[in-house]
């Protein structure tokens, strides 16, 4: 049963009254249906720093391709996903690498952001379902708290990922992330919300693992373009090595 439990919501407009409604919102403000997007991401560990551009064109749920665009060392690395099917290319290598479904969970360029996360193959909307929790004021924001757990037969990597969802512009301003022993493996946080293309979206997002607080990474929206069409040919392997 669906849980209904009504309250304003200054982004929409109105009295949201489904849990569904809310997630439903958020992900097509911030996933929308296509979309382009230059990205910094600033990778901090005790030992190392690092920060990559990277250009990110996502298409539904089927189809990504990211690109770095510096450092120069890393320059033209390319990662596409089509469907469950991934591939990592090194131009200085001139080597294509099938990445198996396996490692959707595996660090990206050595970050705190998995392959599922940057390639978002996973969709909050349609692959969990979803329940309201209690109220949470933190910081002096008003949160509803959403509890996301995973679809019988989705094949995501998280099997519970609760949400904080503010309830002034129903974006989320955390997500928790649990694993099948119910442990808390990490937190992501949402800040600095800007409108692009009429979609009001968090520029910053910051994720933290909890078994290692000394470690952190950041990722930047620079821009973000969602009335973007792509050419037929953009998400295919032979655009992943002409690049």
């Amino acid at each position: 049963m669906k849980t209904k439990e009504l309250f304003f919501c200054a982004a929409i407009g109105v009295n949201a009254s489904q849990v569904d409604e809310l997630t439903k919102y958020a992900e097509t403000q911030i996933r929308g249906d296509r979309s382009s997007s230059k990205i910094q991401m600033n990778i901090e560990t005790p030992n190392w720093s690092r920060t990559l551009e990277i250009t990110s064109d996502v298409e539904g749920k089927d189809f990504a391709l990211s690109t770095i665009d510096s450092p120069a060392k890393e320059k033209g690395t390319r990662t596409l996903r089509i469907k469950n099917n991934m591939w990592n290319y090194f131009p200085k290598l001139k080597k294509k690498i099938s990445v198996s479904s396996s490692m959707l969970l595996s660090s990206w360029m050595g970050s705190d952001f998995t392959n599922d996360d940057i390639l978002k193959a996973s969709s909050m909307n349609e692959d969990y379902t979803h329940s309201f929790g209690a109220d949470i004021v933190k910081d002096g924001n008003d949160y509803k708290m959403i509890e996301h757990k995973a679809r019988e037969n989705s094949k995501v990597m998280w099997p519970k990922i609760v949400a904080l969802t503010s309830k002034q512009d129903c974006l989320p301003r955390e997500y928790h992330y649990y694993d099948k022993k119910n442990n808390l493996k990490r937190i992501l946080t949402f800040s600095e919300i800007k409108t692009f293309d009429g979609h009001l979206f968090p520029t910053k997002w910051t994720m933290m693992p909890q078994n290692d607080h000394k470690k952190m990474t950041t990722i930047i929206y620079k821009d973000v373009k969602f009335n973007v069409s792509f050419k037929k040919d953009h998400f295919t392997q032979k655009n992943l090595t002409d690049y």
